[in-house]
């Protein structure tokens, strides 16, 4: 079984490029093919030394940095992948790369972290304040059309929670068989004496929803440390009051330091799965959240962190108190087991038995076999 790996850009090591990474270390052999891939972006990782395949968007060195005002040519882009002399073609997509063009005895498995969100849940969001309005909306309009075209090349859809799931019936008209992503909880530990002190973990990019964590903690007058970078670190960073300090860089034993050592991690955004909520239940710590999308399958209300309702200072002023007042039932370790189902070795586990399955499926009687179409 040949397999190749499929992923869009490779320009930073995040939730789906430790999807990708885990992939990688199943296959071994298996070449990865990207749109664009920037090097420093897996320097240290399983994906350091595999053979990389890209495209020719990655020769274009004035706007390889500027990836996503290519996403117009991507679709043609990603169409361009030579995937001759494979058997199997497992994407990992978030934008194009289920669009990849396979013959009828190729079998093509698409994990998918999400449909474009940019162009289906968040598209009033990205249009709105746009300059260029007009040309940004026809140009998603066209993206979509291209999206649900390529959504039908797929054989079969995993997806990454059951929220995903439901996002993939609505844009692509297709079942996706849920498995959730891979998660290094052994690189945390429950043991650490904790503080008093909370963390925000991620990107600070507006649908992140940072600025409501930071004005309400500008509110409850709680340490919280802000760990990570973005478009909007600046702003937040002139609105935040002394009691809210910020971390630019932090490497992943800062990372699993920080969130060992908190008293809970608060996060506002709707996450499609949500990796970090589950590095910080591995870490032993409660999670306060948003009551949407992922969050709602990892975090349990009242046992291993506290759900709010809406993206409010508010509503999350509210839920720290209650974490204050009352706790959560179960204790650090506790967490930490709960975490345990979210494990790189259960992702790995059931990947391989399904791949597996699926192919055997496939070569009996082809994509009518594994299709996950409703009728």
């Amino acid at each position: 079984m040949r397999v190749a790996l499929i992923h869009e850009c490779i320009a930073g090591y995040h939730g789906s490029e430790r999807v990708l990474a885990a992939l990688a270390e199943l296959y071994p052999d298996a070449p990865v093919f990207s749109l664009i891939h920037q090097i420093e972006a897996t320097r240290g990782t399983v994906l350091e030394h595999r053979e990389h395949r890209t495209s020719f968007l990655d020769r274009l060195p004035w706007l390889r940095r500027r990836h996503r005002v290519l996403l117009p040519v991507m679709p043609y882009a990603v169409e361009q992948h030579d995937l001759r002399g494979f058997d199997v073609v497992i994407s990992s997509h978030h934008a194009v790369a289920h669009g990849v063009l396979t013959r009828s005895d190729q079998l093509h498995l698409c994990y998918t972290h999400s449909p474009a969100r940019y162009a289906w849940d968040l598209y009033a969001e990205h249009v709105s304040p746009a300059k260029w309005s007009p040309v940004k909306r026809y140009a998603l309009h066209r993206f979509r059309q291209w999206d649900q075209h390529a959504g039908r090349r797929v054989d079969h859809f995993f997806a990454n929670s059951h929220h995903v799931a439901r996002r993939v019936a609505r844009v692509y008209g297709r079942r996706a068989e849920v498995v959730y992503p891979p998660v290094d909880v052994d690189r945390f530990s429950a043991e650490q004496k904790r503080g008093d002190g909370y963390v925000y973990l991620g990107r600070l990019v507006p649908y992140k929803r940072v600025g409501v964590v930071v004005e309400a903690f500008n509110r409850l007058g709680l340490p919280l440390t802000v760990i990570g970078d973005g478009p909007e670190r600046k702003s937040l960073q002139s609105v935040a009051k002394p009691n809210v300090t910020f971390r630019i860089d932090s490497d992943d034993a800062a990372v699993a330091g920080a969130l060992g050592a908190c008293r809970g991690l608060v996060f506002a955004g709707e996450e499609d799965f949500g990796m970090v909520l589950v590095e910080a239940q591995a870490a032993g710590a409660p999670v306060v959240a948003l009551r949407r999308g992922g969050a709602a399958e990892v975090v349990e209300d009242g046992v291993t962190g506290v759900l709010f309702d809406e993206p409010t200072p508010d509503a999350v002023v509210a839920a720290v108190r209650r974490l204050l007042e009352h706790g959560v039932s179960a204790d650090a370790g506790t967490i930490r087991a709960r975490a345990g189902r979210f494990a790189k070795e259960r992702f790995a586990e059931t990947m391989r038995r399904r791949v597996g399955e699926l192919w055997e499926a496939f070569g009996e009687n082809g994509p009518l076999n594994v299709r996950c179409v409703d009728s």
